[in-house]
């Protein structure tokens, strides 16, 4: 199962597994008070480097593209 580095707003940040991408975003955005702080969301590489999954835009909202 792929480990996912979930780091909040205040800059700590801890490594947990998940399934997917997908499953890593919705565990951790379901609406509680603990979770409200997360700005990232990065998958450890086979390697061992990280690659982005989902952070936040400077405004605090999630990127989303203008329609």
């Amino acid at each position: 199962m792929p480990k996912y580095k979930v780091t909040l707003r205040n800059g700590t940040s801890s490594d947990k597994p998940f399934a997917s991408d997908f499953q890593a975003i919705n565990e951790t955005h379901r609406p509680t008070a603990t979770q409200m702080g997360i700005v990232q969301i990065d998958r450890y590489m086979d390697g061992g480097g990280l690659t982005d999954v989902w952070s936040t835009a400077p405004t605090g909202r999630a990127d989303r593209p203008d329609t």
